[in-house]
């Protein structure tokens, strides 16, 4: 019987978060189409930068410095209870980036890290470890995009109110997390703890710099300090809302909430959006669908 009902109870839970990506995609898809009523979207009659190849290419180096600095930091993660090779945490953390396509809340990547480690807890606070980390950097700049949207949009009282209502919140997340993986948290050494932040803030820095490389190449007028809190409040959203096709809808409504104001046509805001997201998502998850299928999933103990 108690299998049963934890078998309806998954069913349940994921028909509501199926119905949930669907209704969210369809109102981004309805925002985006909405808002490109009175324009006409031809990549043909688009206007590329003449150092559009150049950017291109280095933004695709970066991709790849990208993903090794999360290999390499998941590599340190681990080092102290169950040390892999960069080798293979490069392959976990591609295969999790493919799972993500099929696996709500991004979670194929929490299960390709658990997957592949004897000690399923460790592994878990290590990954927890690495997501709060990664938080704190998107929050750090997320608000700072946040106050220009509440300055644009003249809504400074309830972006007041959001930050004093979101700080007891994420103060217990965090706690909450502490608490509960308490014991890999006190045998983390600091040496590596702080290698793991100087790794989770380089990582950032980089998606920060292609994303300012492709949208400064579109939007060369805009300054530096708007671009980056439009950076800052497009990854701050996407991180908020991980629910469906790898963020399709999500970034790109939110990139026009942000540049509209600033911009007259949007195709220069969804076209390097789109880009980051297929460089950056999209082929290093063609490469981490091979190796899903070469796993071996370790019995936890």
């Amino acid at each position: 019987m108690q299998i049963k009902n934890n078998h309806s109870n998954y069913l349940q839970n994921t028909w509501i978060i199926g119905l949930i990506k669907l209704v969210l995609f369809g109102g981004c898809l309805y925002f985006i189409i909405t808002k490109f009523q009175d324009q006409s979207f031809s990549l043909r009659e688009t206007v590329w930068p003449d150092s559009f190849g150049m950017v291109l290419g280095l933004v695709g180096i970066l991709m790849i410095i990208n993903w090794y600095l999360e290999a390499l930091r998941w590599k340190v993660s681990l080092q102290s209870f169950e040390p892999i090779t960069i080798k293979k945490a490069w392959q976990i953390i591609l295969s999790g980036l493919a799972l993500n396509w099929v696996l709500p809340l991004t979670t194929g990547d929490l299960l390709a890290r658990i997957s592949q480690q004897q000690d399923k807890y460790q592994t878990t606070s290590a990954a927890m470890l690495n997501r709060g980390i990664m938080l704190c950097f998107t929050l750090i700049l997320g608000i700072y995009g946040m106050s220009k949207v509440a300055m644009v949009y003249e809504v400074n009282g309830w972006f007041t109110l959001l930050l004093i209502f979101s700080y007891p919140i994420i103060r217990w997340l965090f706690k909450k997390s502490l608490d509960r993986f308490f014991a890999y948290f006190r045998n983390i050494d600091r040496t590596t703890l702080i290698r793991i932040i100087g790794l989770s803030l380089a990582r950032y820095l980089v998606f920060v710099l292609q994303f300012y490389l492709l949208l400064f190449a579109f939007l060369p007028n805009l300054p530096s300090d708007l671009l980056l809190a439009g950076i800052g409040w497009v990854f701050l959203i996407r991180s908020a809302l991980p629910l469906f096709f790898g963020g399709v809808g999500v970034r790109e409504a939110s990139g026009i909430v942000f540049f509209e104001p600033y911009v007259s046509d949007l195709q220069l805001i969804i076209i390097p959006i789109f880009l980051i997201w297929m460089i950056n998502t999209v082929l290093p998850s063609l490469i981490g669908l091979v190796f899903v299928f070469q796993f071996r999933v370790n019995i936890a103990r």
